[in-house]
This record gives C-alpha cells, sequence and structure tokens, in this order.
C-alpha cells in the first residue's frame, strides 16, 4: 500500500505547528511585541519602509573562507548557509525533518522516494528551481566530502519532469528525509565562489540583502544583515558591544564565551553523542560482564547537571531521547546503582583477592588506560568525575589526558582501555560508523548491530518505528561496547529583547528569518 509521508496541506501544517524551542535560560524572556518595519515615522536618517535594524544587524564572517556550500570550512560561514541557501527539507529543533522545497513526498517501501518541488521557486538569479537543478546539487554533494556521508545510500536520483524528483536507495530508510537538508544550487554552478540559491537572503559585498522573489518576502524588519569578520577570541567582546547581533555556539566546547551583557538563550537539539568507548580487544573491557557492571557506576544525571551543566541531555541509550522512542521504565536498568554494581561484579568475578584495595579479574590484578582529549575542558572534567567514580568502586583505574593529536593516534592504534568520545551522526542516528565503520576504535565486530540498524531505519513511523527502536537501544545497551552518556544541545545568542521567532536547528539558525521580528 503507497505511505505517503505528507501532502501540501500536511506540509503546512507541519511548518505552522513545529514545537516551540525552549524558553530562554536568561533573565530576559522574548518580547511579545516588536517593532514594524513599515509604516513608522523615521527619525534617525533610516529610509522610509526600513527598519533601524537594518543598519544595524550583523553576523560573523570569514571573507577568506568560501561561502560555497559544498566547500566551506568556517564554522561561521557555515552558520550563515541557511541564509543563502534551502534544503528540500530541514529539522526542526528536535531532529524531525520538515518540508522546505518539497510539497509532496510519497514512498511505498522506504527505498524509492518520488519528491514534488513547490511552484514558482526561484534563484537568488532569477531563473526557476526544477527537478534538474536538485538532481545537480544531491550528485555534486554525494561527491563532496561535506555530504558523502548522510548520502552514501544514495543509489540514484533523477528529474521527472520539471517538478518532480526520483530518489532509489541502497536500503530502506523510512527517516532518509532527515538527511536532505542539503542546500540546493542552481545546475552547473557548484564550483562558484557563491552558486545562486534559493534562500531568503542574497550575498552582495559584504551585505545580505534580503530576496524580494522568496516566498517569505514581507516588507520586514530585517532586510539587510552586515557581515563582520571577528576573530574567535574576540566573539565573546564583540557581541557584549553589540558589534555582532547573533552567536551560534556550542556551550560545551573547547572555551566558554564569558558574555558581559544580559542575553537571551535558544537551545535546539543535535545528534552529537557523548559516550564511553571500550577496547573490545583487552581481557578486562573485552569481557561483556565487566563491562555491564561497569555500566552501573556511570552517573549520567550527575556528569550533566555538574560538569555540563545541563547543556546536554541525558541519554540511557544510543538513540536521542529527543525522539520520544523508549519509556522510563526501558531505561530504568541501565543507570547509576553501586548495588548493581556488587551484584554485576560478582558474576564477573571481579573481586579483591590480593587485599590491594583494587578489584582483580578471575584472580588477576589489571589496571584500566581510560584516555580523553585535554583540549576539551568539559570532556576532561566528565572523564575525571567516572575516574573518581570508577576508583571509589575498587577499579584500578588511571586517566591520561591527551593533545587531540595524540588521542586519536592512541585511539587508532587501540591503546586504551575505556575513552571518553564524541560523535556527530546522521540526523536518522545511523550508528554504523561507530559499531561497524572508521569510528569503530573498540573493534566491535558483531553482525547483529547492522541487522538492528537496518530494521530501524526501515521502520515506518509509529509502533514499527518505536519497537525497532527499543530493540535496538536494548541490545546495545545489554551489550556495552559504547556506554551512551548525553546528546548535545547547541545554543543560540541574541541580545535581550532583540529577536522574537527564531527557532534554531541542527540544520540552521536562521529557518523562518524574513518572519523574524526584530526590535533593535
Amino acid at each position: 500500500m503507497r505511505k505517503t509521508l505528507f501532502t501540501a496541506a500536511l506540509a503546512l501544517s507541519l511548518l505552522l505547528s513545529s514545537c516551540a524551542v525552549e524558553a530562554p535560560v536568561s533573565t530576559a524572556t522574548e518580547p511579545t511585541e516588536s517593532s514594524p518595519a513599515a509604516s513608522r515615522p523615521q527619525q534617525d536618517g533610516t529610509p522610509e519602509g526600513y527598519s533601524r535594524a537594518d543598519k544595524l544587524f550583523s553576523l560573523n564572517y570569514d571573507p577568506a573562507s568560501p561561502l560555497n556550500p559544498y566547500k566551506t570550512v568556517n564554522k561561521y560561514n557555515d552558520q550563515l548557509m541557511g541564509l543563502i541557501y534551502e534544503g528540500l527539507f530541514a529539522l526542526s529543533p528536535q531532529l524531525e525533518a520538515t518540508p522546505v522545497l518539497c510539497s509532496e513526498c510519497v514512498t511505498e517501501d522506504g527505498k524509492a522516494y518520488s519528491l514534488k518541488l513547490l511552484p514558482n521557486i526561484r534563484f537568488h538569479d532569477g531563473s526557476a528551481l526544477t527537478a534538474e537543478d536538485v538532481v545537480y546539487s544531491l550528485n555534486t554533494a554525494k561527491g563532496s566530502s561535506r555530504y558523502a556521508s548522510r548520502l552514501s545510500d544514495l543509489s540514484s536520483v533523477s528529474a521527472e519532469g520539471t517538478d518532480t524528483v526520483k530518489i532509489s536507495l541502497k536500503r530502506a530508510n523510512y527517516q532518509f528525509l532527515k538527511l536532505l537538508d542539503v542546500p540546493i544550487v542552481k545546475n552547473g554552478t557548484a564550483d562558484e565562489p557563491v552558486p545562486p540559491g534559493t534562500g531568503p537572503y542574497t550575498m552582495g559585498d559584504g551585505v545580505l540583502t534580503a530576496f524580494a522573489s522568496h516566498r517569505d518576502y514581507t516588507q520586514g524588519s530585517l532586510r539587510y544583515i552586515y557581515l563582520r569578520q571577528t576573530a574567535e577570541e574576540a566573539l565573546a567582546e564583540d557581541f557584549s558591544a553589540r558589534n555582532l547581533d547573533l552567536l551560534g555556539y556550542d556551550p560545551t566546547g573547547a572555551a566558554a564565551l564569558n558574555i558581559h551583557m544580559v542575553h537571551e538563550s535558544r537551545y535546539y537539539d543535535t545528534s552529537n553523542l557523548i559516550y564511553l568507548g571500550f577496547n573490545r580487544k583487552k581481557s578486562v573491557t573485552g569481557d561483556q560482564l565487566a563491562r555491564r557492571a561497569i555500566l552501573r557506576l556511570i552517573d549520567r544525571e550527575g556528569i550533566v547537571a555538574e560538569v555540563f551543566e545541563n547543556a546536554v541531555v541525558s541519554s540511557p541509550f544510543v538513540l536521542n531521547p529527543a525522539l520520544g522512542l523508549y519509556t522510563e521504565a526501558d531505561a530504568a536498568g541501565y543507570g547509576l546503582s553501586k548495588t548493581d554494581f556488587d551484584r554485576l561484579a560478582q558474576v564477573a568475578d571481579l573481586e579483591d583477592t590480593d587485599g590491594d584495595g583494587f578489584l582483580d579479574h578471575i584472580g588477576t590484578p589489571f589496571s584500566l588506560r581510560f584516555i580523553v582529549n585535554s583540549e576539551s575542558p568539559y570532556k576532561l572534567a566528565a572523564a575525571k568525575r567516572i575516574t573518581t567514580d570508577l576508583r571509589n568502586a575498587g577499579l584500578n583505574v588511571t586517566l591520561d589526558a591527551l593533545t587531540y593529536s595524540q588521542y586519536t593516534s592512541a585511539l587508532s592504534a587501540g591503546n586504551f582501555d575505556i575513552y571518553l568520545g564524541e560523535v556527530r551522526l546522521r540526523a536518522d542516528l545511523d550508528l554504523a560508523s561507530l559499531v561497524a565503520g572508521g569510528l569503530n576504535y573498540g573493534k566491535i565486530d558483531d553482525g547483529e548491530y547492522t541487522r538492528l540498524i537496518n530494521e530501524y531505519l526501515a521502520a515506518p513511523e509509529g509502533e514499527a518505528r518505536v519497537e525497532a527502536a527499543r530493540a535496538l537501544d536494548i541490545y546495545a545497551a545489554e551489550d556495552v561496547s559504547i556506554i551512551p552518556i548525553a546528546y548535545k544541545r547547541y545554543e543560540v545568542l541574541t541580545h535581550a529583547g532583540v529577536v522574537s521567532g527564531a527557532e534554531p536547528s541542527q540544520s540552521g539558525l536562521f529557518p523562518g528569518v524574513l518572519k523574524w521580528s526584530i526590535n533593535p
């Protein structure tokens, strides 16, 4: 039976009913009123019909790095991509797919998709968006290092007429739409410095100008966005001085921003998983019973609250809790429990047989090398907390804080027992890279993971997906080759009372930007 993922009417309802982001954590709140851009007496020299925001709103930008969506390497230029380009779909703040350039999507099996484009979409050069542009863009993206992973299951993509795109996948994946936030550019332009896109702004000489042919265009409050180059170490100062008006930010990244003013924060979920990994080739961490015991010593809630200051979301399972695919009852047996550790340690034959205060494994003393990247202060603090908890339980664990280069070398060489890692999974949360691919540092050799991952991706939305997710989550939790700790949330900072209507997501910081209210 044919399954229609959405029609034009449903697409509209999705756009209108997407969940609101979490309330700002700072003292200021979203303004309930905003200043209209037009029909206001101009007292400051601003032309009639324009807002004062047009002369003020600025974002960070590196002119030395390209604004080509397939080639950019600068994270701040990358944040600008959503202003210039659009994908077929975008992620909501909670990692669900929402249509952008599509009016209809149909699949019968999760493997063959038919996508119909919205009518009357224009590129910045005035030409109409066609299916050939989409085919060209997806094939170009698949050949780029930036998008190759998310499009690795793409078998073929073709145009049917001017408004229909046919996609064939190598395996069934009903969550493939989450991967289609790839920027669409005009056919044949991918090598240009700034290829024509369909986004809400066009790029000029250091200025982004609202695209008057965009479907969201109004005589709104933000016609111009100025681009300003600010060094990383000066971001907080420039934001505090109002030289920059919005910052996308990883609050658990390498360095915290010290903002000297009242501001607003908006958070959105990501597919970045923070986890513990075990070396399956070592005697103790290769023992599933020992790993199950260690699992019960990991205080996720304490780490999230005390180390990451709630800028991440605790996750007892490998799939992101934002998706709502498990119950508290499912998670009950995989949290902190010293009582369960003592019981499981006996089952794993972990006991202090020589009286030195440390547990032995099957009567043999052992020590565990725990490695972490020292350049991440939050991960280092989390690793120290975990080390203390493991040692207090009698495990002889030594923490080695390594530079990033040393850390990756140790992982590649297998020179560790435990490591604290972070991975940006695909938006469909395909775990293959961790358990069978290039990030499988623990040397997991278990085809059951591949089967369960494929069944999860092949499950249609609803009860089938819930059951498939539960099977994958429980299997991974019982196997304990990795211990999920938390999924990251990213933060968008704006000045207090200036911006309303923003709902950032992993796909971009500026969805619906032409409908924002700006009160400078």
